[in-house]
This record gives C-alpha cells, sequence and structure tokens, in this order.
C-alpha cells in the first residue's frame, strides 16, 4: 500500500508539469508526445496515467480548456470577430472551432455570444442570482510583476476546496514558507466560465520566493506579468463568483479593456476566514489589455 501511495505521489509531480505547460502555452500547437516527454514517460503510460488522474483524455483536456477561454471571450470581448477569437484559443480554423463548441455546449459561438447560453442547460445567470443592485466599485488598473507559487489543483469547487486549502496551508507551514513573505491566491482556470462550480478548474496557491521542490500534489508555477483591473471584495465565497461576472459584465464592457488570455486570480487577504467559511477580503485580478 505504501508503494502505491509513492507511485501515485510521483504520478501528480509529474502530470502538473504537463498541465503547467499546457495552460501556459494553450495558443500554441500541443501534442501529448512532447507532453510524455516534459512528463518523463513512454506516450503510452502517459495516456494511461493522464486519464487515470484527470478522469478524461489529454486531448479532451486541451480541448475542453480551449473551449472554456472561449466561452468567456466570446462574451468579453465582444468586438472581436468570431474566427479571432477561435485562434486566440488555440484553433487553427473557425469551421473546426464551431464544430468543437457546438459538441460541447450544444449550440454555435454565435449563438452563445448572443446570449444563446441562458436558453439551454448551461443557464449560467439565474443559476448564480445575480442581484443587480449590487455595486462592484471601481478598479485600480495595475501592472504586476511575475508571481511564483506553489499550488494544489481543486477539482471539486463547492466540496473539497476548503480541504485542499488546509492541505497546502500545512505543507508550506512544514517547509517554513509561511515564516517569510507570502501571499494566498486563488486562480481560476475556467472563470468566469459557464461551467456547473464543482466542474470548475481552480488552484488554491500560496505565492513564495522558497526555493522548493514539487511534491505529490503539490506543485510549482508562475503567474506572468501584465496589466490588471484590481478589484476589492468583502463576500462570502459562495458569493465570489458572481461579483467577477459582475466585474465582466459591468465594468469591462464600458471600458477602453479587453481580456487578456490569461486566468483571473484573487489574493485572500485572511486565510482563517476562507478556512472558516467566514466574509472575505479579497482583491480580484482581472488580466486586461487595451482593445485593440
Amino acid at each position: 500500500m505504501a508503494k502505491r501511495s509513492g507511485t501515485n505521489k510521483l504520478h501528480f509531480e509529474q502530470i502538473n508539469l504537463a498541465l503547467t505547460y499546457i495552460h501556459d502555452n494553450l495558443t500554441a500547437s500541443i501534442t501529448a508526445k512532447e507532453l510524455a516527454v516534459i512528463s518523463g514517460y513512454s506516450i503510452f503510460h502517459f495516456h494511461r496515467i493522464f486519464k487515470e488522474l484527470m478522469g478524461e483524455n489529454v486531448n479532451e483536456y486541451i480541448k475542453n480548456t480551449r473551449l472554456e477561454r472561449a466561452s468567456n471571450l466570446l462574451l468579453y470581448n465582444q468586438h472581436k470577430t468570431i474566427q479571432n477569437i477561435a485562434i486566440d484559443s488555440g484553433f487553427t480554423t473557425a469551421t473546426g472551432f464551431s464544430s468543437a463548441f457546438k459538441n460541447k455546449f450544444g449550440i454555435t459561438p454565435k449563438e452563445w455570444r448572443n446570449n444563446g447560453y441562458d436558453k439551454n442547460k448551461y443557464k449560467f445567470l439565474e443559476s448564480i442570482k445575480i442581484d443587480k443592485k449590487i455595486d462592484i466599485g471601481t478598479p485600480t488598473i495595475v501592472s504586476e510583476d511575475k508571481i511564483p507559487m506553489v499550488y494544489m489543483r481543486v477539482y471539486s469547487y463547492e466540496n473539497n476546496m476548503i480541504d485542499v486549502w488546509n492541505h497546502i496551508y500545512e505543507w508550506c507551514n512544514i517547509q517554513e514558507v509561511l515564516n517569510k513573505p507570502h501571499r494566498y491566491i486563488g486562480l481560476f482556470l475556467n472563470h468566469p466560465s459557464f461551467t456547473f462550480q464543482n466542474k470548475m478548474r481552480y488552484l488554491a496557491c500560496i505565492q513564495t520566493d522558497v526555493a522548493l521542490f514539487r511534491n505529490g500534489k503539490v506543485g510549482k508555477c508562475v503567474i506572468s506579468e501584465g496589466k490588471f483591473a484590481k478589484f476589492n471584495f468583502f463576500c462570502k465565497h459562495q458569493e465570489l463568483y458572481k461579483l467577477m461576472h459582475l466585474a465582466y459584465v459591468d465594468w469591462l464592457s464600458n471600458s477602453n479593456y479587453e481580456v487578456r488570455n490569461f486566468p483571473a486570480y484573487v489574493e485572500y487577504k485572511n486565510l482563517r476566514s476562507l478556512l472558516n467559511e467566514e466574509v472575505l477580503e479579497v482583491d480580484f485580478y482581472m488580466p486586461i489589455q487595451l482593445k485593440i
């Protein structure tokens, strides 16, 4: 049993390398063969282990991640053509993109952009019950440097987020990370996409400059530098999703900015509030660039 546990720990370490590469290079051509090399597996073992850990094969994972990104860009970068969004999301042709999009969401990209998502199973606005009276405030436009982090993946946003945060907190405490400057960051890999909350891809991250080696489910990554719209929210975690969405809908659509192809993230000012499921103070960083 101990050997099996150690083997799974090593697999998580190696597959994390592939996942980081996928999300850092989503617009490039990515092959299973090069991911296998990055992870240190033969192509046969890579396919088997990836599906065992992620619940879908690597090509499905890449395609679904690209489609989730595209679903956001279609709504929040309204001035861009569908063909440009297809390319920005890693698809080589608009035809292939439209076909894959309809297979996943049940409607075409054009219908989605015209609020068609609200007429099928992805009734997003209804599901999060947005209160139009909420004032999200005015963001500060900031430029952030690269952020080195250790992280753990949350595979069920509603059910095991607190468990994962407890795990990485204790791990970093043992590694003496928490004795030095650090930040608590939640990285939304597909937010605010139109995915059921228990399917969302989220990383529980702790920023640190301490030289650490990845360990089992704990991986390492770097948030790229860039320009962000920084909002300050006080809310429960289940309310955070709707506030983030309102930031895109109410502020971004009336600004001179568009979404960059990069995940949004939040900084938790007090992790204990998150662990105790209390009201949070968070800074929400929306990745932006001037409209092109």
